[in-house]
């Protein structure tokens, strides 16, 4: 046996006598790398006749593969832009890509963990030289809220050497903030501005707001004369938190002078580090002074909480002195609650768009068995400044709102989110989205105490599992008619493949395909992975199915004497 760079060469190891063995180890070669190399056996008899058989070319590759992307979570549609972490725990997105120029990636074996070595459900998996997995958990393998993941990517060549890159943490947390609200004693007092203008300085104080998995990093407040404005405040006031608090607590400036006896309206409501917020907590107080002079600019006092007899606020029954969380079931209102649409009150109502996600592109399809996420846009600003606030719902389509995701005998469907204009709702633990099933968010716009008109988003399908292989198909390297089945080609130039039938997908549709060909299987040597997008225009016309899903692989010889391989992946969108 000997080894040389052409067949038959021994120009690299001279021949050595291999007795009557029929394989040898042989050590201390020194072989060069990236050269194409030939092992060469030649069988004597006992008359020193001989044939001789070359193998395959091999080369040598010493290094493992190098990382060229870390491996990275995608948060698209799970989080909310510059968040450390994310409140889905039914799904993970990763991706990663690793090089080697020497010799092909053959596969990477993926492992989630937490950082206190607690169960996951997902503890290895082995692909191809696929460079992203989508991990898609049923409600009783969830992630913890509350726990931080991290994902591990092992990558190895053909040549058996592997190298592992750990991803940056993933904190999961799909409860909001517990609620909390305002609390004695919150005291305000009349103040010269700079620009010599008498304003008023109130100091609030709240408690009860926490959020053990992922931690509170700021609040939102506003102070108004009416249920839900924003006037005094101009807007949300925002009140950002440093680790250092003793007690939570703030005092600022108000747009307006405050007199004695007047009704304000406090809000306020905790966002946790995954971009979660909590439910609004609204009061009224009552401005009370602890002085008797009639003068303006010495006026000073405090903030009386309304606990017992406070105003019904709109024609549903919200009030301020109410559990939180529902009406005032006690009291009784005269007025009636109107829905309005464009047709009654084309002047009145605006144009809403009503998202699933949150960047207002996302496909109605979602791969979650956990939370949804809605966003909306007011498409005309005049008309904006006729909505008072918002309330959300979601829930299965064509069915009453909230079922589905509400238990509706003890839960208010309805959730007042003021002015914001996105949400996210995760189910608890012994509840989860329905696969195949179609789910709906709406939005309630309010424009008076007693109007409103309610907005849809298009139906949203769930859609858990990847598409499927059918049985007794498979793809096919044929003619450009598809009506062949090549075994052996005596041409170099080109290869049509087919896989018409191949890949089913009956909850959404295939989106795009990743086509390479290799010289293993699933191997990428020789035509590296590509993606290959449908045109839906002939997505659905049987006939065009098979003349649209053919690719010709151009330019690229087929070394001989080696088999080929065409892999082809099926994706769909989530």
């Amino acid at each position: 046996m000997c080894i040389g760079t052409k067949p038959g060469n021994c120009d690299i190891s001279p021949n050595m006598n291999c007795l009557l063995q029929s394989n040898v180890i042989k050590t201390s070669l020194n072989l060069p790398r990236q050269t194409d190399l030939y092992a060469t056996v030649t069988a004597y008899n006992k008359v020193r006749l001989n044939v001789r058989q070359t193998s395959d070319s091999f080369y040598v590759d010493a290094t493992p593969p190098i990382t060229s992307i870390k491996p990275t979570f995608v948060l698209e549609n799970n989080n909310i832009a510059g968040k450390e972490g994310q409140w889905d725990k039914s799904l993970i997105k990763i991706y990663w890509k690793f090089d080697d120029d020497e010799s092909p990636i053959a596969y990477h074996d993926v492992t989630l963990k937490t950082h206190h070595e607690g169960h996951t459900p997902v503890e290895h998996v082995k692909l191809g030289p696929e460079n992203e997995l989508t991990i898609n958990l049923d409600g009783k393998s969830w992630l913890h809220s509350g726990d931080t993941y991290f994902a591990t990517i092992t990558s190895c060549n053909l040549a058996g050497l592997c190298s592992s890159e750990k991803s940056d943490d993933l904190k999961i947390d799909s409860s909001p903030p517990h609620l909390g609200g305002f609390k004695p004693a919150m005291v305000w007092e009349n103040l010269n501005s700079s620009f010599g203008e008498w304003r008023s300085n109130i100091t609030l104080l709240w408690y009860g707001f926490h959020d053990q998995e992922s931690g509170i990093v700021r609040y939102f407040i506003t102070v108004s004369k009416t249920y839900s404005g924003q006037e005094l405040t101009n807007g949300v006031s925002t009140v950002n938190v440093d680790g250092s608090e003793i007690e939570n607590k703030h005092s600022f400036l108000l747009n307006e002078n405050l007199e004695r006896d007047d009704i304000l309206f406090l809000t306020i409501w905790a966002e946790n580090s995954v971009g979660l917020n909590s439910s609004l907590a609204r009061v009224s107080v009552t401005v009370l002074s602890s002085s008797s002079s009639l003068d303006t600019a010495n006026l000073k006092g405090s903030l009386e909480l309304e606990k017992h007899s406070c105003d019904i606020q709109n024609c549903n029954n919200d009030c301020t002195c109410a559990i939180v969380g529902q009406p005032c079931v006690e009291a009784k209102t005269n007025i009636s609650c109107k829905e309005v649409n464009g047709s009654v009150s084309s002047h009145f109502i605006p144009h809403i768009d009503v998202f699933n996600g949150m960047n207002g592109m996302s496909p109605n399809i979602t791969a979650s068995s956990c939370c949804l996420a809605g966003s909306w846009r007011v498409n005309d600003e005049i008309r904006n400044k006729n909505i008072t606030r918002f309330e959300l719902s979601m829930g299965l389509q064509d069915q009453p709102v909230g079922e589905g995701i509400f238990d509706l005998k003890n839960e208010r469907p309805w959730n007042d989110v003021g002015l914001q204009k996105h949400v996210v709702h995760c189910l608890p633990v012994n509840k989860t989205l329905i696969a195949r099933e179609n789910y709906v968010i709406y939005v309630r716009a309010w424009f008076s105490r007693s109007a409103y008109a309610i907005y849809r988003s298009a139906p949203i399908t769930v859609d858990q599992t990847a598409p499927s292989l059918s049985r007794g198909r498979s793809v096919i390297d044929s003619n450009e008619l598809c009506n062949a089945d090549f075994d052996v080609i005596d041409w170099m130039d080109k290869i049509t493949a087919c896989w018409a039938g191949v890949f089913l997908e009956r909850q959404g549709r295939v989106i795009y395909y990743v086509i390479s060909l290799g010289t293993y299987p699933f191997g990428d040597d020789t035509f590296s992975r590509k993606k290959r997008w449908i045109d839906y225009q002939y997505y659905f016309g049987k006939y065009f199915i098979v003349a649209r899903y053919k690719i010709l692989f151009l330019r690229y010889g087929i070394q001989y004497r080696r088999f080929a391989y065409i892999c082809f992946i099926g994706w769909f969108r989530n």
